[in-house]
């Protein structure tokens, strides 16, 4: 396939692939901005660039091999912009006398910590890594779970019953919440888990 071809079937304004990515654009827009991808026609460039490189001859079922590398892109983009910031804050904290932006986690009057935007993309990067631990289903299940299927919509791809759902389920959180304490991550939301 040419690259315009490719461009036009899969990457152009109201195409199947396009809506993907502009879906996950608007999903993780301040996770990626740090990175330099500020639009969604970032996006798209990084992944048109990657896949322009692909050699198409040997690959069965184009459509589906496309929109799979579109999806795989899009979540090495966010993995990278993660590692990126977590990079960037580390540095910063071993800086204090800059001014890096990081409000404290405890307020004045000592309410409940607010969880900043920089400990969200922590985290998220520690869910990637454990994600990365994961059996494919597994794997598969989390990202329904962050992505907010709904539980009868997991069943029937996973071809899972609603009780065996529940138990992967379960298990799963279990095994994250075990996983973000063994890396020294507490809050209270993981007292929800057990």
């Amino acid at each position: 396939m040419d690259h315009d071809t490719l461009h036009r079937t899969y990457l152009k304004q109201g195409t199947i692939g396009y809506a993907v990515i502009r879906r996950f654009y608007a999903k993780y827009s301040a996770a990626l901005s740090p990175s330099g991808i500020v639009e969604v026609e970032d996006v798209v460039h990084e992944v048109f660039v990657s896949l322009s490189k692909t050699d198409f001859s040997e690959v069965r079922d184009i459509e589906h091999y496309v929109m799979r590398a579109i999806k795989l892109h899009c979540w090495t983009l966010l993995d990278k912009a993660i590692r990126a910031a977590a990079f960037s804050v580390k540095e910063k904290n071993e800086n204090p006398a800059e001014e890096n932006g990081i409000h404290s986690l405890a307020d004045d009057a000592g309410r409940h910590p607010q969880v900043t935007e920089v400990e969200g993309l922590e985290l998220l990067s520690f869910v990637s890594l454990f994600k990365s631990q994961l059996r494919p289903e597994d794997a598969r299940l989390l990202n329904m779970l962050v992505d907010g299927a709904e539980r009868s919509e997991m069943a029937q791809l996973l071809q899972w019953n609603m009780n065996t759902l529940d138990t992967h389920i379960r298990r799963l959180r279990l095994r994250l919440a075990a996983y973000l304490r063994g890396l020294g991550y507490s809050s209270p939301s993981l007292e929800r888990f057990e």
